[in-house]
This record gives structure tokens, C-alpha cells and sequence, in this order.
């Protein structure tokens, strides 16, 4: 953990490639990862496109509401759908002074859907996982089991 993950009142366990962004990425292409049913489920919704669109880095469910006009209720369940398509991380920023943050980021820098030998195949293109980003991930992990 870097010193620009932790001040006197707060952890934070953004990745941090969200401070200093970082170009390179991996190509997912495996069902595992993210289901093509789910993923056009997701994109065809105007209220996930429009929250995928203003998650231009971490951003906290209230900030969703604000900036996208959106009720609370619906932007938590539009967060729901694209977790479930992994195209939304979810991090909690650990405060000493006070509540811990949930906040979201897009899981992905591109999406595409090829047609091979008459099916349909899914590529997402993913930012590079460090430490950093894996102690996160575990933390929400940890957080839902709880």
C-alpha cells in the first residue's frame, strides 16, 4: 500500500491507477468474467449506460444520484445490474473518522461482440490489476460475505 492510498483520518482502497491512470489493459474473453446476455442486458438499459457514463472515476452512489438525476433506489439497482455484468467495481474507502464509503468505477476500457462460426463471443477489456487493486477487491468481498 502507497502512501497515496492512506492520510491521517481515511484508508482508501481506490486502485491506484485512478490517480496516476495507467494504459495498459488485458482482454477478457472468458464467460467467467462477464456473461454476453448479461452484458447486452446492461447496455441496453438508458439508466446503467448513463451511470456507466459518469463513472469517470470513483464515485459514491450519492454522487451517482446527483449527477445522473436519478433516485437513490434506481441507482442502486442499476449498480446491482452492472456489477452483475462486471462492468462496475465496487471499493470501500475505509475512514477512521466516520463511515466507511462505498464507491463504484467502470470495470472495463472497451467492449466488443464478435460473430465466429455463427456465435455470438464477448471481449471486455480490463485495466491491469495491482496489489493495490486486489486488496480492494478482497475488502468488498469481505464486505458482502459480512
Amino acid at each position: 500500500m502507497t502512501e497515496k492510498n492512506v492520510e491521517w483520518d481515511r484508508l482508501s482502497l481506490i486502485p491506484s491507477q485512478v490517480e496516476m491512470p495507467d494504459t495498459s489493459t488485458r482482454t477478457t474473453t472468458d464467460d467467467a468474467h462477464s456473461d454476453l446476455p448479461t452484458v447486452l442486458r446492461s447496455l441496453n438499459d438508458e439508466k446503467c449506460r448513463t451511470i456507466l457514463l459518469a463513472l469517470d472515476g470513483p464515485t459514491s452512489a450519492t454522487e451517482l444520484c446527483e449527477s445522473c438525476e436519478m433516485a437513490s433506489s434506481t441507482v442502486y439497482r442499476k449498480l446491482e445490474r452492472l456489477g452483475e455484468a462486471k462492468l462496475v467495481r465496487e471499493y470501500t474507502e475505509i475512514r477512521r473518522n466516520g463511515p466507511n464509503a462505498t464507491l463504484y468505477e467502470r470495470a472495463f476500457t472497451r467492449i466488443a461482440i464478435d460473430i465466429d462460426d455463427g456465435t455470438f463471443s464477448l471481449s471486455v477489456d480490463r485495466p491491469e490489476t495491482d496489489a493495490t487493486d486486489r486488496m480492494a477487491t478482497f475488502w468488498s468481498e469481505m464486505k458482502e460475505e459480512s
